[in-house]
């Protein structure tokens, strides 16, 4: 899979990498941690500077990255 820079469709990367995360795993926390992991450049800036502990579920951490 390719890393997101911010420059595609955010949704599609979501449905990317649910689809490839699940033949592992649908625990919340582990698809929150290795989420960053599939970002780069202006992405994973923005993914670090999340306030700590202001996601609390995949479904929020998706929330934010759509906007």
């Amino acid at each position: 899979m390719d890393k997101y820079d911010g420059t595609m469709n955010p949704e599609e990367h979501i449905s990317i990498y649910t689809t490839q995360i699940s033949l592992y795993t649908w625990n919340d926390a582990i698809l929150c941690r290795v989420f960053p992991t599939t970002l780069k450049g202006a992405a994973l800036s923005w993914f670090t500077t999340l306030p700590p502990l202001s996601i609390d579920y995949f479904n929020t951490l998706i929330e934010k990255f759509g906007a």
